[in-house]
């Protein structure tokens, strides 16, 4: 039961990505990122009050987390509008993992033990293979490649420092945690809300279930943990990029080289090297 309901949050994470990233070549992507929390508060609420204890100290977590939850959703989204699933998912995924081990040390003082530094060696190769190895000649190519990266890099760092600000929200209260962070992203992105054409009505709905999606994938992952070693619910849920990568670039018929399917490979073996070390 407990793999199932990680496999069930991989695909579901994964999932939010997939869709986020279809709308984002029509809608605008801050706009996508509003709905996208909007969409996972009112899940994250739903499940904090099934399955969650109160914590007074949550409200200053989930408000700062929102804050790197809006940035990373917005960077996300403009890099998928622009660039392939295959570069901007996985370099914002183990962008956001290396980051936010990076946070830890400076401000937790805590020390990685030997898998988590393998799985830094393997982030840095990663990332350039997932770009084409240093293989694209195209000036077009290496433009559409240099956006793909920057935006997943800053997304990287916004998903850090959620992760991080979450990190310090007692288990007990982590669906709390959640859904106040997804509340506060909301509300960071709605000054910046923009219109948009009457065409694309039906565009929130999407974004919002999507949101919807994304909370109830992490319910689920925090439930998986509870039946099993921690270990392996970390591992299955940190395949999620290979959702939108691989059905991301099959919708939008994005031709992706072998060196760049390396690269995402690579990308998720990093990942989940790290986070499974750090827990």
């Amino acid at each position: 039961m407990s793999i199932a309901l990680a496999l069930s949050a991989m695909v579901l994470l994964g999932s939010t990505h997939f869709i986020n990233g279809l709308l984002a070549r029509f809608y605008p992507p801050l706009n996508i990122a509003f709905y996208t929390h909007l969409g996972g508060a009112l899940v994250g609420f739903a499940g904090a009050l099934l399955f969650s204890t109160w914590e007074p100290t949550v409200w200053i977590w989930g408000a700062l987390a929102g804050i790197g939850s809006a940035l990373g959703a917005w960077m996300l989204y403009q890099g998928l509008s622009r660039a392939p699933f295959a570069i901007v998912v996985p370099v914002s995924a183990v962008a956001m993992v290396t980051i936010a081990l990076g946070l830890s040390l400076i401000f937790l003082g805590e020390r990685p033990n030997a898998w988590v530094w393998l799985g830094v060696m393997i982030a840095l190769p990663a990332i350039w293979l997932t770009a084409g190895g240093g293989r694209i000649n195209t000036g077009r190519m290496n433009s559409i490649t240099r956006t793909g990266l920057l935006f997943g890099l800053e997304a990287g760092l916004g998903f850090a420092l959620q992760l991080h600000f979450l990190g310090q929200v007692p288990d007990h209260a982590a669906s709390y945690g959640i859904a106040l962070c997804m509340l506060s992203g909301a509300v960071c992105l709605l000054p910046f809300y923009q219109r948009a054409k009457p065409a694309q009505k039906r565009f929130p709905l999407f974004a919002t279930v999507a949101g919807g999606i994304s909370a109830l994938g992490l319910t689920m992952y925090a439930l998986s943990q509870k039946g099993q070693l921690a270990i392996i619910s970390i591992v299955i849920v940190s395949m999620y990029p290979l959702i939108p990568v691989v059905f991301g670039s099959l919708t939008r018929k994005e031709a992706v080289s072998g060196t760049t399917m390396t690269g995402v490979a690579l990308s998720i073996v990093a990942t989940m090297l790290i986070v499974a070390g750090s827990d």
